[in-house]
């Protein structure tokens, strides 16, 4: 976007660095200046999450809950977990809500294939 300033990935040099994601929605370098406003103003945080354990959280909710998730909240609900620990460690309580996008029926032959690959490097059962 011109004439706005936002957070981009990039390198030492200043180049942009690709962004790679099982999301569609989420392999884009940037963000816009409504989510860099949220950051600044300390009213969002944004954390990161790798793809397999985004997979892994879009197996555990299929399974155990029936509910197949679209890639972009199998990531929300991988960092769940990871928040519940670091909650717990802290001695804290906390109510979360989480909210699911989309269908991950559109997802699941991709899924299929990914977490076959995966079965290669680990067990995700």
């Amino acid at each position: 976007l011109h004439g706005c300033e936002t957070f981009l990935l990039y390198d030492d040099d200043g180049q942009i660095i690709p962004a790679h994601s099982v999301s569609a929605g989420l392999d884009y370098p940037g963000v816009g200046p409504e989510h860099s406003h949220l950051k600044d103003t300390g009213r969002a945080r944004y954390v990161t999450v790798e793809d397999h354990d985004a997979l892994k959280a879009f197996q555990q909710l299929s399974v155990l809950e029936g509910i197949i998730p679209a890639f972009e909240s199998a990531h929300a609900i991988s960092y769940l977990d990871r928040l519940a620990q670091e909650t717990r460690e802290a001695g804290e309580m906390k109510t979360v809500v989480l909210c699911l996008s989309g269908r991950g029926d559109k997802d699941v032959h991709q899924a299929e294939g990914l977490l076959t690959e995966m079965l290669d490097d680990e067990d995700v059962r």
